[in-house]
């Protein structure tokens, strides 16, 4: 559905408006008559009532009445206007394009990109409640002498430049009772604001810091892009990549152009909008799913009528935010996963939308990684829109910590069977004597990854899912069973119900069971658990880091979360336990995302002025991705992965896309899927693309769904090989569910 353009702007104003609604699968237009007050524009969310049931609608036309003409009694009205001017036309252009990229509907796509309750059932999300906001005054005269507690929360507002929302100190530990004290004292000030409203103070902001050489080289290198293009920044861990944005950034916003830097997970965002508000205060917002419904509304609201230049810190989906004019994107950890949105639809990566975005719109592009991507590699220039910046030493001055590799099976030789090595436990044990700090990598969370029995080899699987029951410990021992996909829970027992023996004991270790071996192992070690059992909560992220950072523990013990960018300068080791875990997935990308995540990891430690170390345990240290690792030399990886999957013609050299089914009835989704494959096989055969499947998925049962997928393969450019619209979901039983998976990550 196109907007329509005015009848003629000199006519009294619009009586009649089309308003596209949630009706049917795809959506359709209903026409409702309008207060001519109103002065409704395609564009204008508002509120109808279809079938009595009240629903939020996008007008996507208006028309103007005759003189005398009367409207249709049976015509209901427009109850009223939600949001103006929601959904710019440029904007939704771009949509479509993404509408059609995604193979989803317009309307669909709308309703995904829109925060939550604007398109579809009405919700009432309000503005919300004013909150007290409290900022830094003049020291009184005479000054009263401050408890170090107290002068604390001064360096914090200091520190934040434009003042903090009440209930943020509280998250940091400082209570209401104390910051009335400073309140009766002179020292600050509270009063009441919306959470949307970004009134700056007077008080002054942190200055940039100065670059080095090779900071000051990228930034030149960085003019020169075009409009439209971008820049893969790869530059090692503690090599300035923040920095580099935030004075980016700067120039933007003084020319009045907005800016959207985004990050791979919400654990990430609370480091990052700390320093992006020391720098530019209040015009900083953040947007991801861990904001309320209602703080995502005001944001959105804020970024249609900003009052100046605004930079969104946010995840994939603050991709969708409406800035314009847009200046810059940055995409930081741009090699990370968790841009690729794989359900539910729209499937998407938040690089592709992002450069597409650019091009469309203008504005610039930054990738930043220490570990650049293979799809973004091949884009360099002159062959694709990216073109490089590198930085090649650390700010610190540190050179890259040495990676050391345990070879577990001549500890198993020796008699050491424990999961932690002694080369491991030994520097473990200098930490609280030096002042340092550690982490911990452990591919899973929980107790133990399963638990299962010595005598049959029978495991505890999910009564809903095709995978095992993780064990989990609380406090005083007490274990449970639970499955981390469908979240189902079960007590454990103590003899197997497959065949009756007792020897019924967990395998395997996760993050509890680390930090449960540690404390009996080493007496005095104190440690943190950094995992999303850990971190659950608003602010969780930041309050446990915040405790890491202030010295509260010796060692933090977390999955793949810890290896994402944090900054610990205090962090002199980096230890992987069980890499083989990481090594031997089946999937195209296996290698690559391992030697990533272990590359990460390792720039987490020496980041400060003391130099750091790696070790890594594994079975396995001839294994190429270990190699590699060692030897610090990623563009060789690179240049070979490059070379294997052109000779094979794998992606990124040619397209793929998956097609996922899933159903309560497990014949009728095989039959589903059967019948799929018969329906795209000539398109696949008449365009170049190959057909594999259908099969089992992977997992072949979640939630107690059965699940199947289609693998479609062909010549990179072309677009799929798929019958346009809805064809194949009307074509589907009821009770089966298709998602269409362009480019996936995980084949």
């Amino acid at each position: 559905m196109k907007f329509s353009g005015l009848c003629n702007p000199s006519d009294k104003p619009p009586d009649l408006v089309e308003v596209w609604l949630e009706a049917g699968r795809e959506g359709r237009t209903f026409t409702y008559s309008a207060d001519a007050a109103l002065g409704l524009q395609a564009g204008d969310l508002v509120r109808v009532r279809l079938r009595g049931r009240p629903l939020h609608g996008l007008v996507v036309a208006r028309y103007n009445v005759s003189l005398g003409a009367t409207v249709p009694e049976k015509l209901q009205a427009v109850e009223g206007l939600v949001q103006r001017a929601a959904v710019d036309p440029q904007w939704r252009l771009w949509l479509e394009g993404v509408a059609e990229r995604c193979h989803l509907s317009v309307f669909r796509m709308l309703k995904a990109a829109l925060p939550a309750g604007w398109l579809g059932q009405a919700r009432t999300l309000s503005e919300g409640r004013a909150l007290l906001w409290v900022e830094r005054l003049q020291p009184p005269e005479p000054a009263p002498r401050l408890t170090f507690r107290q002068q604390q929360l001064l360096d914090a507002l200091d520190a934040a430049g434009s003042g903090l929302w009440q209930r943020s100190l509280e998250a940091s530990g400082f209570s209401p009772a104390m910051v009335r004290s400073m309140e009766a004292k002179g020292w600050v000030r509270r009063d009441r604001r919306p959470l949307s409203t970004g009134v700056m103070s007077a008080a002054p902001l942190e200055a940039a810091r100065p670059l080095t050489s090779e900071q000051q080289q990228v930034m030149q290198r960085f003019e020169a892009v075009p409009d439209g293009e971008g820049m893969l920044l790869w530059g090692i861990t503690g090599s300035g990549k923040t920095e580099v944005y935030l004075q980016l950034a700067e120039q933007e916003l003084a020319a009045g152009r907005h800016v959207l830097i985004l990050t791979p997970e919400i654990g990430l965002i609370p480091q990052l909008v700390d320093r992006c508000r020391r720098r530019f205060g209040s015009r900083v917002l953040e947007y991801h799913s861990g904001c309320r419904d209602r703080e995502r509304l005001q944001v959105w609201r804020r970024c249609l009528a900003p009052e100046q230049p605004l930079l969104v810190v946010g995840t994939r989906s603050a991709v969708f935010i409406p800035l314009s004019p847009l200046g810059l994107v940055v995409l930081d950890e741009e090699h990370d996963s968790s841009y690729k949105q794989d359900s539910p639809m729209p499937c998407y990566h938040a690089r592709d939308l992002a450069l597409d975005r650019i091009r469309a719109s203008g504005g610039r592009l930054v990738l930043g990684s220490a570990t650049p991507s293979l799809d973004s590699w091949v884009q360099l220039h002159p062959d694709g829109p990216l073109h490089l910046g590198r930085l090649t030493q650390r700010i610190s001055q540190q050179s890259l910590p040495p990676v050391h590799v345990v070879d577990m099976r001549h500890e198993l030789a020796e008699g050491h069977r424990r999961l932690i090595s002694r080369p491991l436990m030994d520097r473990l044990a200098e930490l609280p004597e030096k002042g340092e700090q550690a982490v911990i990598l452990v591919p899973r969370r929980g107790y133990s990854p399963f638990l299962g029995c010595r005598s049959c080899g029978e495991v505890v699987m999910c009564p809903n899912c095709d995978v095992a029951l993780t064990v989990h410990r609380g406090s005083g021992g007490r274990q449970w069973l639970r499955c981390h996909w469908c979240d189902h829970r079960d007590a454990i027992g103590n003899r197997c119900a497959h065949c009756g023996s007792t020897a019924f004991k967990p395998f395997g270790a996760g993050t509890q069971k680390v930090m449960e071996l540690l404390n009996q192992e080493l007496d005095g070690l104190r440690l943190l658990r950094f995992d999303r059992d850990s971190t659950g909560g608003r602010d969780g992220h930041r309050r446990l880091l915040d405790r890491f950072a202030s010295g509260e523990a010796d060692v933090l013990i977390g999955t793949q979360m810890l290896a994402k960018g944090m900054d610990l300068p205090q962090v002199t080791l980096a230890a992987v336990l069980a890499a083989d875990g990481l090594l031997h997935r089946p999937d195209l990308r296996a290698s690559e995302q391992a030697l990533q995540l272990l590359m990460q990891l390792a720039g987490r430690a020496g980041r400060g002025e003391r130099p750091g170390q790696v070790l890594v345990q594994t079975y396995c240290p001839d294994h190429p991705v270990i190699r590699h690792l060692v030897d610090g030399r990623y563009e060789d990886f690179l240049a070979q992965e490059v070379q294997l999957r052109r000779e094979a013609a794998l992606v990124p050299f040619s397209r793929a896309c998956l097609l996922r089914l899933s159903g309560v009835s497990a014949s009728a989704t095989a039959t589903a899927a059967s019948v799929l494959a018969e329906r795209v096989r000539p398109l696949c055969r008449d365009r170049g693309w190959w057909l594999l499947g259908p099969a089992p998925a992977p997992v072949a049962r979640v939630a107690g769904r059965s699940r199947w997928q289609l693998l479609l393969h062909g010549p990179v450019g072309s677009p799929l090989p798929l019958p346009p619209g809805q064809t194949l979901w009307d074509e589907l039983p009821r009770g089966v569910a298709l998602a269409v998976d362009p480019d996936p990550l995980e084949l």
